[in-house]
């Protein structure tokens, strides 16, 4: 964040508090993860550095909104009311396609094995084991981070051994989770429905006031990141690193960006809707630490400035096709009478515009980074502009 003003596209865009530089107000929401929790501490003390405090007090304190797992339907479905179904699903893909993938990869796994001590079909019975797959991915996630931070690879790993075994990892995780429609419902959970009615109500054109939410910063798991990028047809595409499904795999600390930005409308537009005052449309960036900030085309939307309507239907017609996750999942919700901590699909508060947000996802032992900012702002803003209170 400190580098980044030096570049035209900086983390945020330039017009997000105006020509003024105007106070905006932040809402942090986090994954019942501590490890999701502790990104959006960080990224709060990126926006707000020592010195932006109350008087008397270095820290700008960053509250961070977050759910239990099994309540939290938004960002972590398959580990709350489509655990279930999750588990079915995977239970089929060991059987089936993962075998496959393992033979396919005996060499490495057995150099793996040699390196670790521990034989790889053995993962499921040491102490805290979990399955094999997991296992698999989580050590190519050591790897990575070792790779990252200029650490050695240990004796008897080759550069070539590190590569392959991050291919297959990926190549899991993509396959097992997401090569159907349906899969891809139940991933992204009930954020699909958070976003949408998040865009869409900031749509109006007294949004934002300045006392009204202008940036959300959500912070949950990768897979969240991966399952939305296959529901809106966003293609990751970083070079260098594992293919699967026609995507790549992720930079630690990759970032999406989704800008809610308003624009005056065309005079036959405003001939076909009297009653409308300005037209909507999402704007939507990737960043990462070892990319400049880039604006990227939804390969299921027209354009690139993806208009409202356009954007809200890619998701409502996908969910359309699979059933809801709820449906998907076999989930009711509490009849009236029960309590109910689960949060919904729209933040609650004294706010009206819970319009915008940044998204960090980080999974096992990765750091992934999902921004989404929405905010007001008329298109070619360098300049600013004024406030609509």
């Amino acid at each position: 964040m400190v580098d980044e003003p030096q570049h035209e596209e900086a983390f945020l865009s330039r017009s997000l508090n105006g020509v003024n530089h105007s106070h905006f107000e932040t809402y942090f929401r986090a994954d019942a993860a501590t490890r999701c929790s502790q990104s959006a501490t960080a990224l709060g003390y990126g926006l707000y550095p020592d010195g932006t405090g109350p008087h008397g007090f270095p820290h700008q304190p960053v509250p961070i909104t977050m759910q239990l797992v099994e309540n939290e339907h938004a960002f972590a479905a398959p580990k709350g009311p489509c655990k279930s179904t999750m588990e079915a699903d995977v239970a089929v893909y060991a059987e089936t396609r993962a075998p496959e993938l393992f033979e396919q990869y005996r060499d490495v796994l057995n150099q793996l094995s040699e390196v670790c001590g521990v034989a790889v079909e053995d993962i499921p019975n040491v102490p805290g084991g979990e399955d094999v797959v997991l296992g698999v991915k989580d050590l190519a996630d050591m790897f990575v981070f070792d790779r990252d931070e200029g650490l050695p690879l240990p004796e008897g790993m080759t550069v070539e051994a590190r590569e392959k075994l991050e291919q297959l990892a990926f190549t899991n995780l993509m396959e097992r989770y997401y090569s159907t429609d349906r899969e891809i419902t139940y991933w992204v959970g009930g954020f699909g429905d958070l976003l949408v009615n998040t865009l869409q109500g900031g749509a109006v054109p007294t949004a934002p006031s300045p006392a009204e939410y202008r940036y959300y910063s959500f912070h949950g798991h990768r897979e969240l990141l991966h399952g939305l990028g296959m529901m809106l047809g966003w293609e990751f595409h970083f070079e260098g690193l594992p293919v699967a499904l026609n995507v790549t795999s992720l930079h630690p600390g990759t970032t999406m960006f989704f800008e809610l930005r308003a624009r005056k409308l065309s005079a036959e537009e405003a001939q076909k809707q009297p009653e409308a005052k300005e037209g909507y449309f999402v704007r939507t960036y990737m960043w990462s630490p070892f990319t400049e900030r880039e604006q990227i085309k939804l390969t299921k939307c027209s354009v690139a400035d993806c208009p409202l309507y356009e954007f809200n239907k890619i998701i409502t017609d996908h969910i359309a096709r699979t059933g809801t996750w709820e449906t998907i999942c076999d989930y009711h919700k509490p009849v009236q009478g029960q309590a109910s901590l689960a949060q919904g699909p729209v933040v609650p508060g004294t706010h009206s515009f819970a319009r915008c947000s940044f998204l960090t996802v980080i999974g096992v032992a990765m750091v992934v980074g999902l921004a989404y900012t929405a905010f007001k702002v008329y298109t070619a803003r360098r300049r600013g502009y004024t406030m609509v209170v």
